[in-house]
């Protein structure tokens, strides 16, 4: 699991709220069984050494016999298997055939329970935490948890590894008191929606919709007023009437939950908050500003690293020479001069042009200008529709084989006005998609998540369509699975940590990324990001992004101006004060676009899918 960075802030005169990742380094178990027999050996990384929710200083700690680990195998329905260490090796011994063939997709969790029922034709694995954890209910609540999918015909050899990280939230409370001594009656409690499940197919926990109760955490020791819950991972929204209570001197204090924490709007998976709160005399607690980010810490996971958008990196789509900067050329001022299959520098910056090789998009106005009049529509407020549109190109390119079936089963145009747009994508002719958008909706700002969102579920939420003959003729293109589940979300303000937190995440859970910035001058603009680079300290320092207004740029008057008019840019970032800048402009990066695939809810409805490995 990738190291997230800290969060610290001030609530009250020193509140403070503190995000950290619950990892260390990892052990692995000790690898058993003979390779030519055609067993598997499953090797599983235990983070926790003692205890599930208790972690060691240097992470040591492994498996020992008569452990349980329960190992989910995903299908229709799925399969569970209890898995017991004996004399070093885990049984019932299982080979490659049990797994099944092509893309698996596993579970594992510790420690093993024996009542599970539903779980397998429900493709979601249940857990509850206590709600009274001041004893044996704090262990018992936690989760050890791992998700990951293979592919049994490239496997080589007979090893899995399967690294285990919590899969519950910890919340840890510091209480002092301004005279310096805590009340003898203090006491507290965390409310918390204690039922949840993870899906067996992407590994992610789903917002519980079990009734919130308080759960009592345990004190770390006594009269130290250190306490510590294990909580279900659950969104930050549901305990905004109140989160944690506090009764101290005979008076009862409510702390209600923050908007967000370390750039998210939910308590995290595998992850830690520290709640550090000074009582006012009398008892009472007051609230303060948001949190502040911590001091930089280094991320050596992503240090130097270039990533790219799930299935944008093709074998033909170069990565930028970070190591030989000198080897890329002057493109000069000529478009048509400029080269193809390569990184040129023209202007201030990077451009890689556009072929049909690639796999990123780059949907561009017709009139960028605002009150231009050349041929074709007026969109120059319709940034965030060409930012959507190529958010929606990646999102039907990737899940094709399912929407192929979809059509299948279900009326692949429900909306006979509004015909569903082809995802195809050329140079040579107007994105279908865009077009859609131009031709339904207003030539007015919004933002690219709303456009993602209303295409897909009919969400219309953000979106100023033409009129009343569009809201009541069109309500999104896949509702029969997608209604009522947005797979776009929009993340701001922004600042150095979440920043780079949201993108790391994007990156690792196969999402794409659109993004809006603000000029000095006032305004704003969507553009998409598909790739970025990473510095020694392992936070982003260049981001790879298409810009819809860049279309007429480098044309000449009189030119023939028969040039590849798309491409992809590549621009540094610069961190100053609490803002995210575009270069050494003054150009913010105000907010960040996540859309996700839905692949569990694609996968739920067809588990045969095998989707491909991009």
């Amino acid at each position: 699991m990738k190291k997230e960075l800290r969060i610290k802030g001030y609530l009250l005169i020193v509140i403070s709220i503190a995000a950290v990742l619950l990892s260390g380094c990892r052990k692995s178990d000790d690898v058993f069984g003979l390779k030519e027999n055609g067993f598997v050996d499953f090797v599983f990384s235990r983070e926790a050494p003692q205890t599930r929710a208790d972690i060691g200083e240097d992470g040591s700690g492994s498996f020992t016999d008569g452990d349980r680990i329960g190992l989910y195998i995903y299908g229709a329905p799925s399969r569970h298997i209890v898995l017991t260490r004996q004399n070093g090796t885990w049984t019932p011994r299982l080979r490659k055939s049990d797994l099944g063939e092509g893309l698996v997709t596993l579970s594992a969790y510790y420690p093993a329970r024996d009542d599970i029922q539903d779980e397998v034709t429900d493709n979601r694995h249940k857990h509850s935490v206590s709600t009274d954890q001041q004893a044996e209910g704090y262990e018992a609540s936690d989760l050890l948890w791992s998700n990951r999918t293979i592919n049994t015909a490239t496997l080589i050899g007979s090893r899995i590894e399967l690294p285990f990280s919590h899969g519950m939230h910890r919340l840890k409370i510091n209480i002092a008191s301004e005279n310096g001594t805590l009340p003898t009656d203090l006491s507290v409690k965390v409310s918390n929606r204690t039922e949840g499940s993870f899906s067996l197919y992407t590994g992610k926990p789903n917002d519980p919709f079990s009734n919130q109760e308080w759960v009592i955490p345990r004190a770390v020791t006594e009269n130290s007023g250190q306490f510590e819950a294990i909580l279900f991972p659950s969104k930050l929204n549901n305990y905004t009437n109140g989160w944690v209570e506090i009764t101290a001197n005979g008076k009862t204090s409510l702390y209600k939950a923050p908007a967000g924490i370390g750039g998210s709007a939910s308590l995290e998976s595998g992850k830690e908050t520290t709640l550090n709160l000074r009582l006012k005399t009398g008892g009472g607690i007051d609230p303060g500003p948001e949190p502040e980010p911590e001091p930089d810490e280094p991320d050596p996971e992503y240090a130097n690293k270039t990533c790219w958008v799930y299935g944008i990196k093709t074998p033909e789509t170069p990565d930028y020479p970070r190591d030989n900067e000198e080897s890329v050329p002057d493109g000069g001022y000529i478009p048509e001069n400029f080269p193809s299959g390569i990184w040129f520098h023209t202007t201030d910056r990077e451009f890689l042009n556009w072929q049909s090789t690639y796999r990123w998009y780059d949907c561009d106005k017709d009139n960028p200008e605002v009150g231009a009049s050349r041929p074709g529509y007026s969109d120059w407020n319709m940034c965030w529709a060409a930012s959507a549109s190529n958010l929606l190109h990646w999102w039907m390119y990737h899940n094709r084989k399912y929407i192929e079936l979809y059509d299948r089963q279900y009326n692949a145009n429900p909306w006979p006005r509004y015909p569903r747009p082809s995802a195809e994508f050329s140079d040579k002719k107007k994105s279908e998609i865009f077009n859609f958008f131009r031709e339904t909706c207003q030539n007015r700002g919004s933002s690219s998540h709303f456009g993602v969102n209303w295409f897909i579920n009919g969400n219309s939420v953000g979106i100023g369509a033409h009129n009343m003959d569009v809201y009541n003729n069109f309500g999104g293109y896949f509702t029969e699975l997608f209604k009522n589940k947005d797979v776009a979300k929009n993340y701001r303000p922004l600042n150095k940590s979440n920043f780079n937190s949201i993108i790391k995440d994007a990156f690792e859970h196969n999402q794409a990324l659109g993004f809006d910035i603000g000029y000095p001058s006032g305004g704003a603009h969507a553009m998409v990001i598909w790739g970025a680079e990473f510095d020694e300290n392992g936070y982003i320092s260049a981001i790879y992004y298409v810009d819809n207004n860049d279309y007429y740029n480098f044309a000449v008057s009189g030119g023939s101006n028969n040039y590849q008019h798309h491409r992809l840019i590549r621009r540094k970032v610069t961190y100053r004060e609490t803002d995210v800048y575009l270069g050494n402009s003054q150009t913010v990066i105000n907010s960040l676009n996540v859309i996700d695939l839905g692949l569990d809810v694609w996968r739920e409805a067809f588990p045969a899918v095998q989707p491909d490995e991009e």
